[in-house]
């Protein structure tokens, strides 16, 4: 890996944590979404700090060069963040059903009384 390519990658890095840690500080950020963030950032870093770590597992895995192994470990990443935001997606939907039709029964009765 060129030097100036594995400079950047190591300041988006430690530049990503950062940002983590400072919307989790000042917005509110919900810790269990941020910690999937931190750990990839933490992944990137040390493969940005350890070249031959990607080197070795796209050998291992078959891959043609290890900018196609990182891409589709990006892939990888965000396809699983995909998913798990649909099932949190999937569980409001579900919560706000339940809301509403209580929601409607309570009102329902109380017209009911009037």
């Amino acid at each position: 890996m060129d030097l100036h390519l594995q400079i950047v990658f190591i300041v988006a890095s430690i530049l990503t944590i950062i940002y983590i840690i400072r919307k989790i500080r000042k917005h509110g950020l919900n810790i269990d979404d941020s910690i999937v963030w931190i750990v990839w950032a933490i992944v990137l870093l040390i493969f940005s700090l350890f070249p031959g770590i990607s080197d070795f597992a796209s050998a291992k895995l078959g891959f043609m060069s290890t900018s196609n192994f990182i891409f589709s470990l990006f892939i990888f990443f965000l396809y699983i963040m995909l998913f798990s935001q649909t099932i949190q997606i999937s569980r409001l939907k579900e919560k706000q059903k339940d809301l509403i039709q209580k929601l409607s029964i309570k009102e329902y009765e109380e017209r009911k009384e009037k």
